[in-house]
C-alpha cells in the first residue's frame, strides 16, 4: 500500500495553517473583543463575601446547601458596548456599572425561603436577595417608615450617599401578614440615549431595596436598559432563532433519511454495526460525563418547590435520555454514512478502518492529526479576518466575551472541554459531512451541491448564537461548510473530526489563556494540552514503517 507522504501541496497547505494561527493570535482582540475584567476576587473568597454579608443581617446559613456561579447582566452589557464602544464600555463596567458578578445562593429543599447575593468582580456586594413565603409573617409599617429603613440601610450598609440620586419609583402592597414596600432610586445625571429621539430612551444607574414587613428584603445596583433597546435586542435574538429552527426542521428530514438508508442497507448485509455502535456509544458516554461533572452547576437551578433527590433524579434522567437519543443520531448517521461513503468516497474511511482494528498510532492517523490541525488553523486564521473586518467595514456586531467560564465550578474543569469539544467534533461531523454529503453525492451526482447544503443546514443551525445581522453566523460557517465538506472528500472523517475537536478547544480555552488570574490561566494551558491530545499519536505515527503498522493491534 502507498504511503501517505510530505508533498509540496501538503507543505504549502501547512504553512497557510500556520499563515492562519498566526492571524488568529495577532488578530483576535479586533475580531472577539473580550471584556476587561479585574477579577479580584476567587469563587471561594466571592462565596464567603456573601455568607458573610447574610450572616452581617442575622441569619444562620449554616444547615443551608449552596452554589456559586459566574454571571453577568448581559442586556447591560450589550447596551453599553452599542452605544459607547467597546473601550468606553469596558472602563464604564470596570469602574460603576454592575454587569459581571459571582451569584452565590443558599437553599433549603422544599423551604421557600433561601438567599442569593451578587458580588462583583472586586469583591463588592451589589445585590442581595430573600425569598420568602408570600403569607410569612411580618409587620405592617407605613411606606414613609420603610423608606426611612431603606435610606438608613443604603446609608449605613452599602455607604450610598443618596444625595446623588432621585427616587423614581415607590410602591406598597399590602399581603395577608404583612405589607411590602418597593423603592429605586437613579443616579442623578447619568443617562445613556439608545437613539436619538425621547421614544428611544435612556440607559440609567440604578438602586433599589425592597422591605418584607419592617426587614430588608432585597437590595440591588444595576443598570437600567431602556425598553427599546430591550424590544430591538430580543427581535435580533428571535430572528436567530427562527433561522434555528428552520435548520433544525432540515435536520430532522436528515435523521428519518438516515433511519430509511440504515433499514435498506442493513437488508443488504451492508451495514457495519461495530463501526456505528463503537462512535454511538462513545458519544453518549461522553455526554453523561459531561452532565455528571456539571452537577455544581445544575445546583444552582434547583427549584426548591421540588424534593432535592427528585431534582437530581431528573435531571440524571434527562442526561440518559439526551444521551441515548444522541447515541441513536449517530449510531443512524454513522451506520448508513459509513456505508454509502464506502461506495462514494472509499478513500476517506482510510483512518477510521485503521482505528477500528487498534490501530492508533499509524501513519494514516498521523498524515490525519497533521492535515486536521492545518484545516483548524486556516478556519481560526479565516473566522478571525471575517468578524475584524465585518465588524469595522460591514456592521457586524456581537455582545463582549466574558473572560471566565463556569467550566472552572465544575467537578473536574478539564473534562468540559474536552467532553463538548469531542461531542460537537463527532457529531456535527457525522450527521453533516459522513452522511449528509456522501447520500447527496450518490442521489444528485453534483459534488458542489452535495457540500454546499448540508454546509448551509450546518451554519444556520448556529443563528441562535448572539451574532448580529442574524444570518451573519449561517454566512460565515457555510463557507466553513464547504472547506470542511472538501477536506472530507478528499482527505477523510477523521481529518475534519480532528479539526473540529481543536477549533472547539482552542475557542474555550483562549479566554483564560488571557486572564490575569493564575488559577484561570492555568486552566487554559490545560485546555490547550487537551486541543493537543491528537498531536501525540499523530507523531508517533510518523515514524512508523507500514511492516511496524501491520503488525500493531
Amino acid at each position: 500500500m502507498k504511503k501517505d507522504h510530505f508533498t509540496l501541496g501538503l507543505i504549502v497547505l501547512i504553512a497557510l495553517g500556520l499563515a492562519g494561527l498566526f492571524v488568529f493570535v495577532k488578530l483576535y482582540d479586533s475580531a472577539f473583543p473580550t471584556a476587561s475584567i479585574d477579577l479580584k476576587v476567587s469563587r471561594k473568597e466571592a462565596q464567603e463575601i456573601a455568607q458573610e454579608y447574610v450572616e452581617s443581617m442575622g441569619f444562620d446559613l449554616g444547615s443551608y446547601n449552596s452554589s456559586i456561579i459566574f454571571g453577568s447582566h448581559g442586556s447591560a452589557a450589550v447596551f453599553l458596548e452599542r452605544t459607547q464602544g467597546m473601550e468606553k464600555a469596558n472602563e464604564l463596567m470596570r469602574r460603576e456599572v454592575p454587569v459581571w458578578r459571582w451569584e452565590a445562593r443558599w437553599f433549603k429543599p422544599l423551604q421557600k425561603e433561601e438567599f442569593k447575593v451578587f458580588v462583583d468582580p472586586s469583591g463588592r456586594v451589589i445585590g442581595f436577595r430573600r425569598e420568602i413565603e408570600e403569607d410569612a409573617k411580618g409587620a405592617n409599617i407605613e411606606q414613609e417608615k420603610a423608606l426611612r429603613l431603606a435610606e438608613r440601610f443604603l446609608a449605613d450598609v452599602e455607604k450610598i450617599d443618596l444625595g446623588q440620586y432621585e427616587m423614581v419609583e415607590a410602591s406598597s402592597e399590602k399581603r395577608k401578614n404583612r405589607t411590602d414596600h418597593h423603592f429605586v432610586w437613579k443616579r442623578r445625571g447619568y443617562e445613556i440615549k439608545w437613539k436619538e429621539g425621547e421614544e428611544a430612551g435612556v440607559g440609567t444607574l440604578r438602586v433599589g431595596v425592597d422591605v418584607w414587613g419592617d426587614r430588608i428584603g432585597s437590595f440591588r445596583r444595576f443598570f437600567n436598559v431602556p425598553e427599546k433597546f430591550q424590544r430591538d435586542y430580543k427581535k435580533a435574538i428571535s430572528t436567530g432563532q427562527l433561522l434555528g429552527i428552520v435548520s433544525f426542521a432540515f435536520m430532522v428530514l436528515i435523521f428519518f433519511g438516515a433511519l430509511a438508508m440504515v433499514i435498506i442497507k442493513s437488508r443488504a448485509g451492508e451495514i457495519r454495526w461495530k463501526f456505528a455502535l463503537v462512535f454511538g456509544i462513545t458519544v453518549s458516554m461522553l455526554w453523561i460525563a459531561m452532565h455528571l461533572n456539571s452537577i455544581p452547576m445544575i445546583k444552582a437551578a434547583y427549584p426548591t418547590q421540588m424534593g432535592y433527590g427528585t431534582f437530581m433524579g431528573i435531571q440524571l434522567v434527562l442526561a440518559f435520555i439526551v444521551a441515548l437519543i444522541y447515541g441513536l443520531l449517530i449510531l443512524l448517521t454513522g451506520a448508513s454514512g459509513d456505508s454509502i461513503t464506502r461506495e462514494t468516497y472509499p478513500k476517506s474511511m482510510s483512518t477510521v478502518n485503521s482505528l477500528l482494528k487498534g490501530r492508533i498510532v499509524s501513519r494514516d492517523f498521523a498524515f490525519s492529526s497533521v492535515r486536521g490541525y492545518t484545516l483548524a488553523f486556516l478556519f481560526c486564521g479565516y473566522i478571525t479576518l471575517f468578524y475584524m473586518i465585518g465588524r469595522k467595514a460591514l456592521g457586524i456586531w456581537m455582545p463582549v466575551q466574558s473572560p471566565y467560564s463556569n467550566m472552572l465550578g465544575t467537578v473536574l474543569p478539564f473534562i468540559y472541554p474536552l467532553t463538548i469539544s469531542l461531542l460537537a467534533a463527532v457529531s456535527e461531523e457525522f450527521i453533516f459531512r459522513f452522511f449528509s454529503i456522501s447520500i447527496l453525492k450518490r442521489y444528485l451526482k453534483i459534488t458542489f451541491l452535495a457540500l454546499l447544503i448540508p454546509a448551509a443546514i450546518w451554519a444556520f443551525a448556529h443563528s441562535g448564537t448572539q451574532v448580529f445581522p442574524a444570518y451573519v453566523r449561517g454566512v460565515e460557517l457555510t463557507v466553513a461548510g464547504l472547506a470542511f465538506g472538501y477536506f472530507f472528500i478528499k482527505y477523510g472523517l477523521m481529518t475534519v473530526i480532528i479539526a473540529h475537536y481543536v477549533i472547539d478547544a482552542i475557542f474555550i480555552g483562549i479566554p483564560l489563556l488571557r486572564s490575569e488570574n493564575s488559577y484561570f490561566l492555568i486552566s487554559g494551558i490545560i485546555v490547550v494540552i487537551l486541543a493537543a491530545l491528537p498531536a501525540i499519536p499523530a507523531f508517533l505515527g510518523l515514524g512508523r514503517t507500514e511492516m511496524a503498522e501491520s503488525g500493531f493491534s
